[in-house]
């Protein structure tokens, strides 16, 4: 660890260096500063007016407190650590110091030319402001965003701006404006630097994205979203609807004489300000004013997870923020303004409101439109619970509040009613920053009563916040004691595709006993099994009826997807129609040799990744250091973006599927230690031994040399073969390259029956369904192209069949298949598709 740690240190001195730099000159202006009696923070603000450019300078480099010197000098140490490798160093300080030279000079043109259109240029030119270290970094950092891959470029890009456009919003303080000017001139330097990206498609199609990565960046989103408040806090300039949180860092402190006539009911002006800092005062209200913003936190959690509900939640919190925008600037200050609506574009307040309602709003649009990437559901029994959990204790809370004031209302100053109990009622549970514009009835006098008076609000926000982590939880399904039970199964028994049905989005049948079970998804009516029972052998025959019945009871058509023909034949007995879906290719590791004429291309494939120094290298995905996670999951977006239709689900696993401790990959690396490409290998278990691995995820990046997955495939099947050598007896038995879905398909081996009857009608139809949606994939995903190259490999062939008892759902079935595969796809693009039928 430590030799890591030196050896990182070592590849980003400049970072380590710079942010090390900043600390000591910081300690020892500090120390200076005391020693010779100044007073601490520093008085580094200037203005526009009485201009000091000492000062300004000087605030490049000096933080105000020890608080904002640690954010600072992380957020120095990560910045310019992502910019070093790629700009070099000599390139990194003179981007960083031209590009914050320039920002200083854009931002406070551009700060001076927004006062003059809204006619406050008095008001910007006496404001004291000073800059902020960060002016410094960030125009290196977007600089260097162009030398990235495509995923970081998009992270870099996505959440840095989206956190200087919030911090803007929220402080209002000109070195925002410099910051954001840094980080353009950085961003279009890079550009300059480095050239039109090698896939310009990608470069704009943001939203083509894994589901994986996808989390990642709304998540991020909705944290920074979140942190608004407190940026506020922080902020010497305090705009949006949580600025009254700012009071905290105010040196105003209450006027308890003017506060006396205000509750004595004197509409002096300067009324709500005392109002405000009265509430700042107060920890209790303090800490309910932060409360949400964890409970926001935890939503963003959820969001990582794939949460449908935080997904909902976020959007719903997004559009409050909204209406509560749009209430402060326009809704309440149209009830007193003279000139309406030309008074308010007048001063701004038009303005003001479309800078904090675009945030929240264009926030919660991307989430809307991007509810697929948070299919995971909870459950009913979950939700119902935690919004009883939540309501039950704001009615514990509101009662205990109300029967304690009602029984000592002399605790209170002026002495509390009834009326104006419940009238400060929603100010005990509000954020103190929705609160600007509400007087107060009465101030508690005694410590029981400001416990009341503080306490409530925070008990119930505690409540939201421990029922929100309960929410989120990792468990989340309806079925969880099946999952739970199923996860075990799997591990007992099953077929070569059985593994998959451990992840995300399916729902379990157990059987009687609890010895085996089904996964399946509910679509459009149909119960679309991932593959065949698995669990104890001995049940799998009675779990085909078993959960045919199962099905009936609730009304849905059951169609076993991905069987073989064992379970196959077993259904055709039973009354039910199949159709042949591909071909699983199986390969036997024991006997594996590469001699021959056919075996050429993966001789080829070995002998150059030898010549190249390209080496295998297995491990699970949390084995592998940061760097080849980081690399793999940068493969993953590549092949992602580059496709005309999002990644598909089911029976294909992406980087989600990948972090699973029993997965076994297998990369490829040159002597760079440069990942070309990856595979992902399931096992499967007989009566508790690993029996065979099959082929799930497989990608590689578009300028890896060829061959690179000849030799991944060949590897494994060398190392699984020398592996059965050294240990007979936990030898696996098979090694499946699994199927391409719906490739490989052969009509003229489906049947009705036994007897080899021509398939019927019905069945012809669906068969020529999902040759279409084979069809329309291909140009895409590739699956006849990667059935042809799994054929090198000399495999055996086992046809996987679609069975299916009701004919009449086809319709259903093929819709079915199709949203099992592509989540997201359209009806209109459904109806292209099912419109050929016709012809």
């Amino acid at each position: 660890m430590a030799g890591d740690v030196r050896q990182w240190a070592d590849d980003h001195r400049l970072a380590v260096t710079a942010t090390a730099a900043l600390v000591a000159l910081n300690l020892a202006a500090w120390l200076v500063a005391a020693m010779a009696g100044f007073a601490f923070p520093l008085r580094l603000s200037t203005s526009m007016a009485a201009f000091n450019a000492g000062k300004l300078i000087c605030s490049l480099f000096l933080a105000r407190g020890v608080i904002q010197l640690m954010v600072d000098a992380v957020l120095w140490l990560v910045m310019l650590s992502i910019a070093e490798p790629w700009l070099g160093r000599v390139r990194t300080v003179v981007t960083a110091l031209a590009c914050a030279a320039g920002g200083v000079l854009a931002g406070l043109t551009l700060c001076a030319a927004a006062g003059w259109m809204f006619q406050d240029s008095l008001f910007v030119s006496r404001m004291r402001f000073a800059l902020s270290p960060l002016v410094l970094p960030v125009g290196a950092l977007m600089a260097a965003s162009a030398f990235c891959s495509h995923l970081w470029r998009r992270r870099i890009r996505l959440v840095g701006y989206v956190a200087i456009l919030v911090t803007l919003l929220y402080s209002g303080n000109p070195s925002g404006y410099c910051i954001l000017a840094a980080a353009l001139i950085g961003h279009a330097a890079g550009r300059v630097m480095a050239g039109p990206p090698a896939h310009v498609e990608a470069e704009w199609h943001w939203l083509r994205s894994t589901s994986f990565e996808a989390r990642r960046i709304f998540a991020a989103i909705a944290v920074v979203l979140a942190l608004g408040p407190v940026i506020a806090i922080t902020s010497h300039n305090h705009a949006g609807p949580l600025s009254t949180i700012g009071l905290l860092m105010s040196p105003v402190s209450v006027d308890n004489g003017m506060l006396a006539k205000c509750l004595a009911g004197d509409t002096h002006g300067g009324c709500f300000l005392q109002f405000n800092l009265l509430r700042a005062s107060m920890p209790g209200a303090v800490l309910r004013s932060l409360l949400p913003t964890a409970v926001t936190l935890v939503l963003a959690w959820g969001l990582y997870r794939g949460r449908r509900f935080a997904a909902i939640c976020t959007v719903a919190i997004n559009l409050f923020t909204v209406a509560i925008a749009v209430a402060y600037y326009l809704v309440v200050p149209l009830s007193f303004v003279p000139d309406g609506m030309a008074s308010l574009l007048q001063h701004g307040a038009i303005v003001a409101c479309v800078a904090n309602v675009l945030p929240p709003l264009l926030f919660a649009v991307a989430l809307l439109a991007a509810m697929k990437h948070f299919p995971i559901r909870i459950g009913w029994r979950r939700l119902v619970g935690g919004i009883g959990a939540i309501v039950l204790a704001w009615l514990a809370c509101a009662a205990i509040y109300l029967i304690y004031g009602i029984a000592q209302p002399a605790t209170f100053s002026p002495r509390a009613t009834a009326s104006s109990l419940l009238a400060e009622l929603p100010g005990r549970f509000l954020p103190i920053g929705f609160l600007s514009h509400m007087k107060l009835s009465f101030v508690p006098r005694t410590p029981m009563a400001s416990i009341m008076y503080q306490g409530v609000g925070l008990v119930f926000w505690i409540v939201v916040l421990a029922v929100a982590i309960h929410w989120m939880g990792d468990v989340s399904e309806s079925n969880e004691r099946a999952r739970a039970r199923a996860e075990r199964l799997v591990e007992t028994g099953g077929e070569s595709m059985s593994f998959m049905t451990t992840w995300e989005g399916n729902s379990y049948w157990l059987s009687p006993t609890g010895r085996s079970a089904v996964a399946y998804r509910v679509l459009n009516g149909i119960a679309l099994t991932c593959t065949g029972p698995f669990g104890d052998p001995a049940e799998w025959m009675d779990d085909l009826n078993g959960f045919a019945q199962h099905c009936a009871e609730r009304s849905l058509s059951p169609v076993f997807y991905g069987v073989h023909r064992e379970q196959r034949d077993a259904l055709l007995e039973a009354g039910w129609n199949s159709i042949e879906v591909g071909s699983e290719m199986v390969v036997d590791p024991r006997g594996w040799k590469t001699t021959g004429k056919k075996w050429q291309d993966v001789r080829t494939a070995i002998n150059k990744a030898k010549r190249d120094g390209v080496t295998d290298v297995q491990s699970t995905f949390l084995e592998a250091s940061l760097d080849v996670r980081e690399q793999i999951e940068d493969i993953s977006e590549e092949w992602a973006q580059l496709k005309a239709l999002p990644e598909m689900k089911f029976t294909l696993g992406g980087v989600e599927e990948l972090r699973d401790p029993r997965v076994r990959l297998l990369y490829a690396v040159d002597a760079d230690g440069r990942v070309l490409g990856v595979t992902s290998w399931l096992p499967t278990w007989r009566e508790g031994r690993i029996v065979g691995w099959t082929l799930d995820f497989m990608r590689h990046r578009t300028d890896s040399p060829n061959g690179i997955m000849e030799f991944l495939i060949a590897r494994m099947a060398e190392r699984l073969r020398d592996e059965g050598e050294a240990d007979p007896a936990h030898a696996v038995e098979f090694m499946s390259l699994s199927a391409a879905p719906l490739a490989g398909m052969n009509p003229d081996r489906d049947n009705a029956g036994e007897d080899g009857a021509p398939a019927s009608e019905g069945t012809q139809v669906l068969q020529h369904a999902l040759q279409i949606v084979a069809d329309w994939m291909e140009p895409a995903y590739g699956f006849h192209s990667l059935f042809n190259f799994k054929r090198k490999f000399q495999p055996t062939e086992a046809p996987v069949y679609v069975c299916y008892p009701d004919p009449a759902a086809l319709p259903q079935i093929g819709l079915a298949v199709v949203r099992a595969y592509v989540p997201s796809v359209t009806p209109a693009e459904v109806a292209g598709m099912l419109s050929t039928l016709r012809s």
